[in-house]
């Protein structure tokens, strides 16, 4: 009497044959990176068609035009964690994340307050409707890098989404940020605090909320095809 094998049939194996296929290997996370270039050019050069740009003669180039290229650098560095999540083995650790998030927010701080001590420039009266301005133009700056980095790190299925979310939505915000500080004429540190810092942040928590929403639809799928 013959013993049942547990030899799968041949037909699996020949099906499975037919459906190899050579994978295309994928890109290093700062190539990858790359892709929100054209979307960032775009979008934060939107401003150079309505707004003039605000005078820098004060600050001098140290702070007038070297903190733009510090951020959109500290920028791209948080998109290329952020495409990191969806690689294992290239996975930052927790420590590092904090720490660059924290190098990037107080530089992005610190820079103001230098700037409004080298040049005080308060909205007045209308505080409220500039920092309403700011807070709006940085979203709109920084949301399309947000959904073009999102669906580059949804591509990937990362395991820390929510994170991965938080860093390319922060990554954003400071793109946008970069992008809107040659125009903004206001140094007091309030209207930095809530404009800018605070138009940041939000991006930063909406990255965070796509990233944690996906992971509940991925885990509900999943649950469903079992």
């Amino acid at each position: 009497m013959n013993e049942p094998s547990n030899r799968p049939p041949q037909a699996l194996f020949d099906a499975i044959k037919k459906d190899l296929a050579p994978v295309k290997p994928l890109a290093p996370p700062w190539r990858r990176a790359l892709f929100v270039v054209p979307v960032a050019l775009v979008v934060m050069g939107m401003p150079f068609l309505y707004y003039r740009l605000r005078d820098t003669t004060d600050l001098g180039a140290t702070l007038g035009w070297m903190p733009v290229a510090v951020q959109i650098l500290l920028a791209f560095a948080l998109l290329v964690f952020a495409l990191r999540e969806g690689i294992p083995g290239w996975r930052a650790s927790a420590g590092v994340i904090f720490s660059l998030c924290v190098v990037a927010y107080t530089v992005q701080i610190a820079v103001n307050l230098l700037i409004f001590l080298r040049s005080p420039a308060s909205a007045g009266g209308s505080g409220v409707a500039m920092w309403m301005q700011c807070f709006r133009v940085e979203s709109l700056i920084g949301l399309p890098m947000l959904i073009v980095v999102a669906w580059l790190v949804a591509r990937t299925l990362p395991q820390r989404p929510w994170l991965a979310g938080f860093l390319a939505g922060t990554g954003a915000g400071f793109a946008g940020d970069a992008s809107w500080r040659m125009f903004c004429p206001y140094s007091d540190p309030t209207h930095i605090l809530l404009g800018h810092t605070g138009g940041i942040l939000v991006l930063g928590l909406t990255g965070f909320l796509l990233g944690y929403l996906w992971s509940l639809v991925s885990q509900r799928v999943d649950a469903t095809s079992l």
